[in-house]
């Protein structure tokens, strides 16, 4: 439930706190006291686009906040998801200033209106003249309809998604072994060709590497030749033996040169090494038996295929293996295929029952929606209206595309007068049908929706009399399973709410102001007499007196 909503700079609101109810809360007020602002700062702190004209004149930055408690699962199990702590109070905050930023605060931390969008579905529907609400969307209308009587649906529905589950599983498995038909040919076709496009080079590990040294080496040939030779030359050059005999022949008279020798011994060894490995490369070193450009060619083939399958020739040839194996299932999958096939059939057929099965129990519930709602929308004043479900006709079984929900496309359609074709609720309903058919709907679809708020503004417009006392009273009953928050001008409206919010305008020090109070039963009895002709007459007070008495009646009736 709302439990209060803060509003500073807002319009002609300077700063007003409201606090609610459950049950029934009804703002009133005369016309342009600042009624409707109040819902549009709802709209806008939950998540409606911001607008500067919104911003209070003289003001840089307007802000407002809502509290909400008593939680359903589905808001708690959103807010989880975006990891916002909550204790079962949810504050959301969001300020917008003339330089068009804004930030929006979920308890406290950061969001974005995407964000709080997702939440405020969740909390709350509002339904005025102006409002473009979920019901105009024929996406949802299947969605809207399965609430009426959902328990009815819930076995098929069970089915459908395990069979779903299953036939999904097998259609993962057809694919892993190359599908069917064509498809599967052409997969061995390519498989065959990237098998031998690899297996032609007859690759050795880390011989693009060995490419590469080599081609270098002769590139470079004349470089590593001339400097080898070099220092080929200097290492054989050197007098290190000589040096090692006059050292041996002095260790008789110098024991602690011992060490020395023993080290100039194993360098002049390592020496000799070394020269025979340079001898030896420099015998192999030739650029006139090797074709530069033959090797180039290798190894730009080596690339291409790693380009393909590597990036490494491990990888290439575990690519390899991969797809031999993987043509060998193929190739011998057809017994395996045969089966997978033979059971999707079975499943889809499965699916295709479940799915029908479903469809006519939406048909015979569909028959009771559209009766309960016209009898609604007749008792709201809108005799001539008449509403159905159009249910899409059902694709054959082998055109069928399977969902959780089957396979029905629904669509709500209405006409208001008599001779008028039944089209799409948004091509035909007005403003003012809206506000009350979302009423009808409501009662018909009592404790079926998510939401805990709902939010009607001048819902009555266009009504009197014996149909105002219709609607305040369904507004009454939908009190019983919602908090309800209305702004009304009518009196039998008025009468039947809980709490009663009385919105005034005055001007103070030439600036337009707009605060809110709560009416106590006597002054409710005075401003009930006042929308009658006269806080003073004694016929108004009655009548006032007498519509306070008959909602009360019509309450403790509820109640029972």
């Amino acid at each position: 439930m709302l439990q209060s909503l803060t509003i500073k700079n807002f319009a002609i609101i300077e700063n007003t706190s409201l606090n609610f109810d459950l049950g029934f809360n009804v703002l009133i007020g005369e016309t342009g006291a600042g009624k409707s602002i109040i819902f549009d700062a709802l709209r806008f702190v939950l998540g409606e686009k911001a607008n500067k004209d919104n911003i209070r004149s003289g003001c840089t930055q307007l802000s407002v906040k809502a509290v909400f408690s008593n939680l359903s699962k589905n808001v708690l199990d959103k807010l989880s998801d975006f990891q916002i702590d909550c204790d079962d109070v949810l504050i959301v905050s969001r300020t917008y200033n003339t330089d068009g930023k804004s930030s929006c605060l979920i308890n406290g931390e950061p969001v974005t209106v995407a964000m709080l969008k997702q939440i405020s579905d969740l909390l709350y529907d509002i339904y005025g003249q102006n409002d473009g609400t979920s019901l105009l969307n024929v996406k949802n209308h299947l969605k809207i309809m399965d609430m009426y009587n959902a328990k009815i649906l819930e076995y098929d529905k069970l089915q459908i998604k395990n069979q779903l589950a299953r036939y999904k599983e097998i259609e993962y498995k057809i694919s892993s072994i190359g599908g069917q038909g064509e498809n599967r040919e052409r997969l061995i076709d390519l498989l065959k060709y990237q098998i031998n496009e690899i297996e032609s080079l007859n690759l050795k590990n880390n011989e693009d590497i060995e490419l590469e040294q080599q081609i270098n080496s002769i590139a470079n040939f004349e470089k590593l030749s001339s400097n080898l030779e070099n220092c080929y030359t200097l290492l054989s050059d050197n007098n290190l033996s000589t040096g090692l005999n006059d050292l041996e022949s002095i260790l008789d008279y110098a024991p602690t040169l011992k060490e020395c020798y023993n080290r100039l011994q194993s360098s002049i060894i390592e020496i000799d090494d070394i020269k025979s490995e340079i001898k030896e490369y420099l015998s192999n070193l030739s650029s006139d038996d090797v074709d530069i450009d033959e090797l180039n060619e290798r190894l730009d083939k080596i690339k291409f295929v790693k380009k393909k399958y590597g990036p490494t020739i491990q990888d290439v040839f575990d690519f390899l293996e991969k797809s031999k194996n993987q043509l060998d299932d193929l190739l011998n999958g057809e017994e395996k295929l045969a089966k997978l096939t033979s059971q999707k059939q079975k499943i889809r057929k499965e699916l295709y029952n479940s799915s029908l099965s479903l469809h006519k129990k939406r048909v015979e519930l569909s028959k009771e929606i559209e009766t309960k709602v016209q009898n609604e929308l007749k008792t709201l004043g809108m005799k001539n209206t008449v509403f159905s479900i159009k249910f899409d006709i059902l694709p054959d079984i082998e055109n069928a595309e399977f969902t959780l929900n089957g396979l029905d496309k629904v669509e709500f359609l209405f006409s208001a007068n008599i001779g008028e074709s039944q089209k799409s609720l948004s091509k035909t309903i007005s403003g003012g049908e809206m506000s009350r058919f979302m009423l009808a709907l409501k009662n018909v679809f009592n404790q079926s929706d998510d939401v805990s708020l709902l939010v009607f503004d001048e819902i009555d417009s266009g009504v009197s009399g014996e149909i105002g006392l219709k609607v305040g009273q369904k507004l009454a009953l939908l009190s019983k399973n919602y908090q309800i928050l209305c702004i009304t001008h009518l009196a039998q409206v008025t009468a039947l709410a809980d709490k009663f919010i009385y919105i005034k305008k005055f001007v103070e020090n030439n600036v337009t102001k707009s605060v809110a109070t709560y009416l106590d039963e006597k002054q409710l009895l005075v401003y009930l007499s006042s929308l009658y002709g006269s806080i003073t007459s004694d016929i108004s007070i009655m009548h006032a007196q007498e519509l306070l008495n008959l909602a009360k009646d019509y309450k403790n009736t509820l109640n029972k």
